[in-house]
């Protein structure tokens, strides 16, 4: 789901739309579609909706409101400028080159953070208007089983949503990792209509043979799949930030408590845990040991201050015709989460299990076939018999 708007086409780009005196340029996969005085450049999926039938909804909203995936590029005639309209949560930046370009692929000193909505003029000038996308803050404390209530009735809607109005192929590739096995978890419980793939693939197409390079810029974009025909890749990012599982997060969270993160990982109950190899890189040990005086705000403000870091985390948009299926980004599981009491986070900040207990309310026994540890040894081991038996 990449694009450049500019004034001219640009030739890394597969496609360029040119509307008014913009020229939009993008990878493969958009569409493009009159709807009342403006003209809309799209591309993703709703949840709650099917996209190039619901236009007017998203054209519509004067803030971020749907659930989904999608970017819709939309030209008023009537005032001459254009609008980036997406998701609630998108899931890309928006780079904002002066006067030059307005882009998510390549970085820029100026960038439209989540809570942004951005209007380009005639000249490429931008005007931004910020809105809450992190919503009310509930700080009042929740038992596990009340939590995990809460997002498993999160996810089960929000995948009954997707599967309702979605009409590509599914495509499912684990990794051994906890997130991934959670998404398909929950598109196992209500559809056996996927693809289960035991291979790695990426066919090229103009865009990425252009840009493969800046793409694995950003890691996810370093093992993502790709088809060039239209399908659906289910994606467990980014599972660490929203399930409460990221350093940049959980060490001011346990701070916040009066805890050290590297401290508890020291202690025996946890030698054998999910994140003790992960958490204890050089890079994640310096990012626990930092201090933050924003653990000394009110609950409601440091909660705040947490989603903030989480929503602004982007990394899986779409490729080209290959849409990826992210139901893990979302705020409420965030905030739902914090609300748990430390001693009832930390086994899901430490060993994921709270994320384990989802998959086993899904398909018990699932949970056996998770990489012991995060990102080390053979992460896939644990798979070889599902995966070589498809």
């Amino acid at each position: 789901m990449f694009f450049s708007i500019g004034l001219d086409a640009q030739s890394n780009f597969a496609h360029c739309y040119k509307l008014a005196n913009f020229c939009i340029s993008t990878d493969a996969g958009w569409e493009i579609q009159d709807v009342n005085h403006c003209t809309v450049v799209y591309k993703g999926y709703a949840e709650q909706f099917d996209l190039a039938t619901n236009l007017k909804q998203i054209v519509s909203q004067n803030t971020p409101e749907f659930l989904g995936n999608f970017c819709a590029l939309v030209l008023d005639h009537q005032i001459n400028q254009l609008h980036i309209k997406t998701d609630r949560y998108r899931s890309f930046p928006i780079y904002i080159h002066a006067g030059h370009s307005i882009t998510n692929l390549e970085p820029s000193v100026t960038t439209a953070w989540t809570d942004s909505m951005v209007a380009v003029m005639p000249d490429l000038t931008v005007r931004q208007t910020q809105f809450d996308v992190i919503g009310p803050i509930d700080t009042s404390s929740l038992d596990w089983e009340s939590a995990l209530d809460l997002v498993h009735t999160r996810l089960c809607q929000r995948t009954q949503d997707f599967l309702s109005h979605n009409r590509r192929p599914i495509r499912v590739f684990l990794s051994g990792g906890v997130d991934s096995l959670l998404v398909y978890s929950y598109l196992q419980k209500f559809t056996r209509d996927y693809q289960l793939l035991n291979n790695l693939h990426i066919d090229f197409d103009h865009f990425w043979l252009k840009n493969s390079s800046t793409l694995r810029q950003n890691w996810a974009y370093q093992q993502i799949h790709h088809w060039t025909t239209p399908c659906v890749l289910t994606s467990g990012c980014p599972g660490d930030e929203f399930m409460l599982r990221s350093p940049s997060t959980v060490g001011l969270f346990a701070q916040a408590q009066g805890k050290d993160l590297l401290d508890l990982l020291a202690k025996e109950t946890w030698q054998d845990c999910l994140m003790k190899h992960y958490f204890g890189l050089p890079k994640n040990r310096e990012i626990l040991m930092k201090t933050n005086a924003v653990t000394q705000l009110s609950t409601e403000k440091f909660y705040r201050y947490l989603s903030n870091t989480v929503v602004n985390d982007w990394q899986h948009w779409h490729l080209g015709n290959t849409l990826t299926w992210t139901p893990l980004r979302d705020l409420e599981i965030f905030k739902t989460l914090l609300r748990l009491p430390f001693d009832l986070a930390l086994p899901q900040i430490l060993n994921a299990d709270f994320s384990r207990a989802l998959i086993e309310r899904n398909a018990p026994g699932l949970t056996e076939l998770m990489s012991p540890r995060k990102n080390t040894g053979n992460t896939m081991a644990n798979l070889a018999d599902l995966l070589t038996a498809t």
